[in-house]
């Protein structure tokens, strides 16, 4: 059992500095050919301005409006994006590496916005956006109509890259699991075990010094549409709450914060489900102080006609939980109806 535990906790730390370095070496691109590995920490972003008074004026501001914006169910403040910015005249071979790059490019002689969209242009993993205007007025105007949009890109972009560290350990016998009991896979990785299952439900879990990770699998039988409403969907997460995931004092157990941070939903259209609604908020301990950031999704598994949601929870105490939550839904994002066996 002691060996398990230090093995686990080796798994762990081997994946958090694969998911935070600067992955020196290089990485096969989308056309086949090797790259320079990117560089940066998870979610961050550098702009590329062409002077430094665009990080001041009405172009800079936008793009802080919503890029530093603060996430959604977080329990302390966090941005969207850790920013970074720099001048044209500096972007050099060191910072061509960075992920995520956003480029600001002012041109009198273009008759109106123009977005270009390159992948692995000088390292990989890397999503690179242009956003050439004729002035100012115009890149405020399709910055805020296209916010969503390039925020959307660059954290598939993320996902997809934190999912490629951990299909490199991946725990078979976990997923194996999930497969056997609700037809369908997730790429489920070393560290985590499955803690408790019952009918339609399985609790599983990652224990870390510092920090904890987990997802829900709850699995019913569809019956109509109003199962997809907000409500219905809280209602059966605090029920398997109440049931199965205990909390460490006698009599507490895990809940759903609905009055302090309403939940908020919004229909996805990138997850691999064809239907999804995605729910953010704050999980919270009945008769306890535990709590943190969760985000579920709620689908139709054509498999077997049942309507499943993947609850994802963080647990990390007085710390920002952002990264973390981003790397449980990527798991959950990896949820696949094909492939129902991983060998």
């Amino acid at each position: 059992m002691k060996t398990k535990l230090i093995l686990s906790m080796l798994a762990g730390v081997i994946l958090m500095t694969g998911l935070n370095s600067c992955n020196m070496g290089s990485n096969k691109t989308s056309s086949g050919s090797y790259k320079t590995s990117s560089m940066g920490s998870t979610a961050e972003l550098l702009v590329v301005l062409q002077n430094e008074q665009q990080w001041d004026n009405p172009i800079g501001t936008t793009i802080k409006k919503y890029f530093a914006a603060d996430q959604f169910g977080m329990p302390q403040a966090e941005p969207i994006f850790k920013l970074l910015h720099l001048k044209q005249d500096l972007f050099n071979n060191s910072f061509q590496k960075e992920r995520n790059i956003f480029i600001v490019n002012i041109d009198p002689k273009v008759k109106k916005p123009v977005i270009q969209v390159r992948r692995d242009v000088w390292a990989a993993p890397q999503l690179v956006f242009t956003l050439t205007a004729p002035n100012i007025e115009s890149f405020v105007q399709e910055f805020t109509k296209r916010h969503e949009y390039f925020i959307d890109k660059y954290f598939e972009s993320e996902r997809s890259r934190i999912l490629d560290v951990y299909k490199t350990t991946l725990n078979n016998k976990v997923i194996q699991k999930v497969s056997s009991q609700f037809d369908f896979t997730m790429d489920v990785p070393a560290g985590y075990y499955v803690a408790k299952t019952g009918p339609g439900f399985m609790w599983i879990r990652h224990e870390a010094s510092m920090y904890s990770q987990g997802i829900l699998v709850i699995s019913l039988p569809y019956t109509d549409t109003t199962q997809f409403s907000r409500d219905q969907i809280l209602d059966r997460i605090q029920k398997f709450e109440r049931r199965y995931v205990p909390g460490p004092t006698k009599g507490s157990y895990m809940s759903l914060d609905r009055e302090f941070v309403i939940p908020r939903m919004q229909l996805v259209h990138d997850f691999p489900a064809p239907y999804t609604e995605e729910i953010r908020g704050l999980w919270r301990v009945e008769n306890d102080f535990m709590g943190g950031p969760f985000v579920s999704y709620t689908f139709l598994n054509k498999n077997n006609n049942q309507i499943v949601t993947l609850f994802g929870y963080v647990y990390e105490p007085n710390k920002n939980k952002r990264d973390l939550l981003l790397q449980v839904e990527s798991v959950l994002y990896s949820t696949d109806f094909g492939n129902r066996t991983k060998k």
